[in-house]
């Protein structure tokens, strides 16, 4: 009884497989990689007993603009479609009567089915990928730094957060359905890779950033106005890593952030005046400055004047003549009107007061 079950079920399976298919796959949403294909049917279709993963030769792949179509048989990958309009679907192992068939080939892939107890040994599917571009992707990444200057001989660890958005797209589809899209039985999103993509972008960005600070290739203060180079070495970077091991190819890459933790940001500035004072020119413009901004607030406070004159009490008046001389003896004048150098008066003899 299961020897007549699997004769006739080779036999009118094979039948039924000779039909050809058409596979379509409508627009993607923005958020799918790739998903499977959809045989087309109808009404009027008499193909509706065949099995579903059974495709026939010379069955039509159509192919719209951003699209590519893999045909994979148990697993295998055998044929890339990536032409955009109709492509040709072709595999030995199912053949049709109405494509280079013949009744040959129903005899043959009937004894297979036989031995497989009327079950085909074929497993064939049609999986479409997005080839276009996904945008608006975030990333943000912090990382402390250690940054040398060379000039002070200093060495500092800062705090340096950067933001962003990246977009990739699909440019290598037998290396994407190897690595990441497999054997789907539905659809890859891009919900499904992106936190592995955001968390790899972010290590680069940070290496990157470290590397180029220590080294004192670049400084922190000037990531800003540098961003776009940076990006562009990262980009290129990312690419050579991801079609390596995903298929995807960074398209293009932007950072709209960049911050340095304040405590930081004072360290920083701090370094760089410090770094402009070495000339001595500049240390002494500035310290002029400074004494001259420091009598122009005590001029415009009244206070302050009145504080500064009385600070400085005018010298006492000196009578010469009663000034002490060391080399010379003290010359004075007796009441008498005589002047004298000894102590008693030359002229009335009174003594020196």
């Amino acid at each position: 009884m299961g020897i007549f079950k699997a004769a006739t079920g080779s036999v009118g399976g094979v039948m039924a497989d000779q039909w050809l298919e058409v596979f379509t796959c409508d627009s993607m949403p923005v958020d799918v990689l790739a998903m499977r294909g959809v045989r087309k049917s109808g009404d009027r279709s008499a193909n509706v007993k065949g099995e579903k993963e059974v495709i026939s030769d010379g069955s039509t792949i159509i192919v719209s603009d951003g699209q590519c179509a893999i045909a994979v048989d148990r697993g295998e990958i055998i044929g890339v479609y990536d032409t955009p309009g109709e492509n040709t679907f072709h595999s030995d192992r199912s053949k049709s009567i109405f494509h280079k068939g013949g009744l040959k080939g129903i005899a043959k892939q009937s004894w297979e089915r036989f031995g497989y107890g009327g079950v085909a040994a074929v497993y064939q599917i049609i999986m479409y990928l997005d080839l276009k571009e996904h945008h608006s992707n975030p990333f943000r990444v912090t990382r402390t730094v250690n940054i040398k200057d060379r000039h002070h001989l200093t060495e500092m660890d800062i705090n340096v957060t950067m933001a962003g958005m990246f977009s990739f797209r699909i440019v290598d589809p037998v290396a994407f359905y190897r690595n990441i899209c497999g054997n789907a039985a539905g659809t890859v999103k891009v919900s499904m890779v992106l936190p592995q993509l955001q968390a790899e972008l972010a290590s680069a960005l940070g290496e990157a950033l470290s590397r180029l600070c220590s080294d004192g290739a670049l400084s922190p203060t000037d990531i800003s106005a540098r961003s776009e180079e940076v990006a562009a070495k990262i980009a290129q970077a990312m690419t050579a890593l991801w079609t390596e091991k995903r298929g995807f190819a960074v398209c293009s890459l932007a950072i709209s952030e960049v911050d340095i933790a304040q405590a930081d940001r004072g360290l920083l500035q701090g370094l760089e005046r410090d770094k402009v004072f070495t000339d001595p020119r500049m240390g002494a413009a500035h310290l002029t400055a400074a004494q001259g901004d420091a009598m122009r607030i005590a001029a415009a406070n009244p206070a302050g004047r009145v504080g500064m004159i009385a600070a400085v009490p005018p010298p006492k008046p000196v009578n010469p003549l009663l000034q002490k001389n060391d080399d010379k003896p003290s010359l004075w004048r007796c009441s008498c009107g005589n002047m004298n150098t000894s102590k008693f008066c030359e002229n009335c003899g009174q003594k020196k007061p």
